[in-house]
């Protein structure tokens, strides 16, 4: 599993809903619309990489198990659990809101790692996210880290020369 990280899908459940504990509450939840991809409605590319769909419609396992590849596409922003040692650091440059774990996730890419897909495993929000629910600075924030996710990746090509990976 070197150079491997495992991605678990993200939901958003209505407010005032309890946290499923199972993939099978979790999908009666979908399917009643009181749960849903999380930032579905904000930025549905953000998550898709991730395979929703593909997930969904996986025959249910009595446990854990990795259920396939997922290829790494801009803008993912998967949630995923790695190797304590090996990763390339969090760029802490990224304050606030916007390309913060784009950034990551997409550095692992360069780096060469593979994003495994797991089954019987996510992570639910509290609440739907709805535009509008965002504080002020939100704005200022994301059009400053998008100028410096720009002067990144070019700096991922100076730090991935021989990497045939691009961001």
């Amino acid at each position: 599993w070197e150079g491997v990280v495992f991605v678990l899908l993200a939901f958003e459940v209505r407010a005032g809903t309890q946290v499923p504990g199972m993939k099978a509450e979790l999908l009666w939840l979908w399917g009643a619309g009181v749960a849903q991809p999380f930032y579905g409605a904000l930025c549905p590319r953000c998550q898709a990489p991730t395979g929703y769909s593909r997930w969904r419609v996986l025959p249910l396992a009595p446990q854990l198990r990795v259920a396939y590849e997922a290829p790494w596409r801009d803008p993912w922003e998967p949630f995923y659990v790695g190797p304590a040692h090996g990763m390339p650091p969090f760029d802490e440059r990224f304050l606030q809101y916007g390309f913060n774990c784009i950034s990551q996730v997409c550095e692992l890419h360069m780096a060469g790692f593979r994003f495994v897909v797991l089954d019987g495993a996510f992570v639910v929000h509290h609440g739907f996210k709805e535009a509008g629910g965002f504080h002020r600075a939100r704005e200022a924030e994301l059009s400053h880290n998008r100028q410096l996710y720009r002067r990144f990746r070019a700096e991922l090509r100076q730090r991935y020369p021989r990497s045939p990976r691009r961001c």
